[in-house]
């Protein structure tokens, strides 16, 4: 875990602390120490600006600045709105020129050739209120970041797919809010790989100078101090009520090349990996052990071995999957996959008529050793076989016999949504993802689960456009009717009796209503009914999703029909 940096160490040298003002005023050098700290810390301030402080970090060509010059640095300065240009110039018996010039056009030959990282311009006459801070987008592109801008921040996918802050912008307001202090970090292992591949060194030019505003009159003849050590100088003084010191501070690379070599070759070792031990079904030898997924505990069709196949199942308890069912935006989960952003995909799973989830040993060793371990809390001994889709599909190599009633509805809203008719208003990806059977026989996840198949269903038909269909078939719909009620009169109207209408579409009706009793503001006694009659019928909450799933895609083949959509079914 990164230590990370915190702003209040820079308000510390902002602003005077009540009970110590006059120390303060005269110990502007006392900031060097925060530099110092700042060249060994885990994030790195490469930026501040605000009340008594200036911290403005550029590159230069390691070459440059080894040693330093540092008369030429100490004369060097680097504004922070300067940036590319493209420059116009006449005379010097070349008559008309347009070129290019770099933000680092005047500052000096130990920073010629090297990169600004900060740059802060302004929109004259059209921007309101303090300059935006953007980035060296060579920098930014090269470690792979994108700006995000609720978190202020210039961000990648850790490798567990989570959100990593590698830039960030911090502000902070200074005296009451009459001031403002903004400081911009990097993570420091991430500066050294760039200035390593780079072959660049950090330079911050720095400036503390410290006042009591309306009360400094100037520095007159006052104590001078000049400080200068390879990688430090800077020059500084003082009277009785202020100070200041200004100078360069070098920071080089921590990383040299050949470590990085070195980590990407560990990386990509297979021996240097770690693997966690289940409980599996060996279906070589048709016996339950306990093996380690590595690969040279497996083997596969094509090797003379007694060692289990790859494609030997391990069973998890199937609140496993709650994880994965709770984070939409990191995890996607399809019927038989599970990615995670950026970090790992699990090429199969399945939950049998047991209700256990399995997953073949060979793909639980792709996975991350944390992960690995994650799926392990889970593992038990299987309780019956996988399930037949997994039999028909992986064993057997054929398409699966099984009739899955969500996967239908799926698909026939995802030809729907093609070429969508006036009635049907598209699904969403999110819609299309958020449908899935319950893992778990939870009430919870089982009303969940309800809702996100009413949102696909149900709620994809549109009133008005229904209306106008019962109208052109001779009849009419009263004002109150929502669309289930329109759909039974369209239904109607195409020869059904009101009792067939009817029972054509309670599927769609109990979906709804359903929906509403276990999501919506009622009674606890509700929500128990609802559920016993569900346990009592069909035993799990699962099978009961499972056959309520099956009724709908009946239904909404028979609405289909009526409104002449034609028959979707693959």
């Amino acid at each position: 875990m990164t230590r990370r940096f915190k702003l209040a160490t820079l308000k510390a040298l902002a602003q005077a602390p009540a009970d110590k003002a006059a120390s303060w005023l005269v110990g502007a050098e006392d900031s060097v120490e925060f530099l110092k700290a700042n060249a060994q810390s885990e994030e790195i301030v490469i930026y501040a600006s605000g009340p008594a402080i200036l911290i403005h970090g550029v590159l230069a060509p390691a070459q440059q600045v080894t040693p330093a010059d540092q008369e030429d640095l100490m004369h060097s300065f680097v504004q922070t709105d300067e940036s590319w240009v493209i420059q116009k110039s006449y005379g010097g018996g070349e008559g008309h020129k347009v070129y290019l010039e770099s933000p680092l056009r005047h500052a000096g030959k130990s920073l010629s050739g090297g990169e600004k990282l900060i740059f802060r311009r302004s929109f004259e006459g059209v921007q309101k209120g303090e300059s935006p801070v953007e980035l060296n987008q060579k920098l930014v592109h090269a470690l792979g970041l994108h700006f995000l801008p609720e978190r202020d921040a210039y961000s990648r996918l850790d490798e567990r797919g989570d959100i990593e802050d590698v830039i960030r912008v911090l502000r902070a307001e200074i005296g009451n809010g009459r001031e403002s202090l903004t400081a911009v970090t990097i993570l420091a292992r991430d500066l050294s790989t760039y200035m390593t591949l780079a072959d660049m060194a950090l330079v911050f030019l720095f400036d503390f100078t410290r006042f009591v505003p309306g009360r400094f009159n100037g520095w007159g003849d006052h104590g001078r101090i000049d400080r200068r050590a390879p990688d430090l100088f800077y020059r500084g003084g003082g009277i009785a009520n202020a100070s200041y010191v200004n100078g360069r501070m070098i920071v080089r690379s921590a990383i040299p090349l050949q470590q990085l070599v070195d980590e990407w070759k560990e990386e990509s070792n297979p021996t240097k990996r770690d693997y966690a031990t289940f409980k599996i079904f060996d279906r070589k030898n048709g016996v339950e052990v306990e093996t380690s997924c590595a690969p040279e505990f497996l083997s596969n069709y094509f090797q003379e071995s007694d060692l289990p196949w790859e494609i030997s199942p391990a069973f998890f308890r199937p609140d496993a999957l709650h994880r994965f069912k709770s984070d939409p935006e990191k995890y996607t989960l399809d019927d038989r996959t599970i990615i995670c952003r950026n970090a790992w995909y699990l090429k199969g799973y399945e939950i049998n008529e047991e209700g256990q989830v399995h997953v073949y040993v060979g793909d639980l060793a792709r996975l991350p050793i944390e992960e690995q371990r994650y799926w392990q809390s889970f593992n038990e001994w299987p309780k019956g076989p996988i399930s037949k889709r997994a039999y028909e599909n992986d064993i057997m190599g054929e398409f699966s016999s099984e009739y899955d009633p969500l996967s239908l509805l799926k698909y026939k809203i995802g030809k729907l949504n093609d070429t969508p008719p006036t009635w049907w208003l598209p699904r969403s990806r999110e819609h299309l993802d958020a449908a899935r059977y319950p893992a778990t026989d939870s009430t919870f996840e089982w009303a969940n689960e309800i809702m996100a198949l009413d949102q696909l269903v149900v709620e994809g038909f549109q009133l008005k456009p229904l209306r106008k269909v019962l109208e052109d078939k001779g009849a009419k719909a009263e004002t109150s009717w929502a669309s289930l009620r329109v759909l039974g009169a369209i239904l109607v109207a195409t020869g059904l009796t009101e009792d067939q209408a009817k029972t054509t579409l309670t599927p769609l009706s109990r979906l709804h209503g359903l929906r509403s009793t276990l999501r919506a503001h009622s009674s606890v006694a509700e929500k128990d009914k609802e559920e016993r009659l569900a346990r009592s019928t069909h035993g799990t909450l699962r099978a009961h999703f499972k056959w309520l799933a099956s009724e709908c895609d009946k239904a909404f083949d028979a609405v289909l029909q009526a409104l002449d959509a034609g028959d979707l079914n693959p």
